[in-house]
């Protein structure tokens, strides 16, 4: 009898002694895995490269006076290129910012082929909060034609009665066909991943649309906001975020 407690004691005690060496073991493992998490090298965001095609083209990226007889009014850019940037879109999406809010009025205007004769012309409806904002040419049931120039211009109006003051930015767009292999790109382009080939084809509005797109969808997404703003650097606006 006292030969059987004995065996069974000697059997519980290295059963126990196994599960401690397991659990150190599956511990052991947790610990090096974790280190090595940490000293793993963070992963780098591809940013997209926008490739103009049209360099040597004159500019048509304009800017504005920085105050006015009411005082100062926020700045103001147009995010396009220095030269007319290009869509694949009969109705694209215009990207302009504001540095501060404003309850100015501001008016919008599409030149054609006749300068004279603008295709549209808008007052925005305000006010406006500081950031990234849009203009849909949809929502103004308007279209650009393949290869012909537009020029388009937003206008701060502080002063109706005093147009000296007004501050007007704005930039050129062309709407052109997309090249085959562009269109082969873009139908093998992973879910959310167009804009690196818009970008490197110089698809400049269609590329920063899809972009901004995708960062209202997901605000939160640091990634997307830091291939935005690296597309602004490249355009030479770097003080836009």
């Amino acid at each position: 009898m006292k030969i059987l407690v004995t065996v069974i004691a000697l059997c519980l005690t290295l059963a126990s002694s196994a599960a401690y060496a397991d659990e150190k073991s599956a511990a052991d493992k947790a610990a090096t895995k974790a280190d090595a998490a940490k000293t793993e090298p963070a992963k780098t965001t591809l940013m997209p490269m926008f490739k103009p095609t049209n360099l040597g083209a004159p500019m048509t990226r304009l800017g504005g006076a920085t105050r006015s007889a009411t005082g100062p009014v926020p700045r103001t850019e147009a995010l396009v290129p220095e030269v007319a940037g290009h869509t694949l879109q009969a109705q694209p999406v215009l990207y302009w910012y504001l540095a501060g809010k404003t309850d100015e009025r501001i008016d919008f205007a599409l030149i054609g082929v006749d300068p004279i004769n603008p295709m549209l012309e808008v007052t925005l409806k305000g006010p406006f909060e500081p950031g990234i904002q849009r203009i849909r040419l949809a929502d103004h049931d308007v279209k650009l034609l393949p290869g012909l120039d537009y020029q388009w211009f937003v206008r701060v109006v502080p002063n109706p009665d005093q147009r000296l003051y007004d501050r007007v930015v704005g930039g050129g767009i062309q709407r052109v066909d997309p090249s085959a292999e562009l269109g082969a790109k873009l139908a093998a382009a992973p879910q959310g991943d167009a804009h690196y080939a818009l970008a490197e084809a110089g698809i400049w509005y269609d590329a920063l649309d899809s972009l901004s797109v995708q960062i209202d969808a997901s605000p939160e997404n640091e990634n997307l906001r830091a291939q935005r703003a690296a597309l602004f650097d490249q355009v030479g606006l770097e003080e836009v975020n």
